[in-house]
């Protein structure tokens, strides 16, 4: 009962981790002369797969049946 709750919990948490990734993906701007932002967007969005599929897989695990 216990572990099912904490991967509840961690479900919802990386949910939000992954929401606020896409966030900072799609807003991130640069400019100048050493501009890394497609870098840093590439980035991001890797994160946000990860903490995505690390929900996803907690999610499964909190609400086993």
């Amino acid at each position: 009962v216990v572990k099912k709750a904490i991967c509840r919990i961690l479900s919802f948490i990386m949910l939000t981790v992954t929401a606020f990734l896409i966030w900072c993906a799609a807003t991130v701007t640069g400019g100048g002369f050493l501009d890394l932002s497609n870098i840093v967007r590439y980035v991001l969005t890797g994160m946000a797969v990860l903490s995505g599929v690390i929900a996803l897989i907690l999610a499964k695990i909190g609400w086993k049946k």
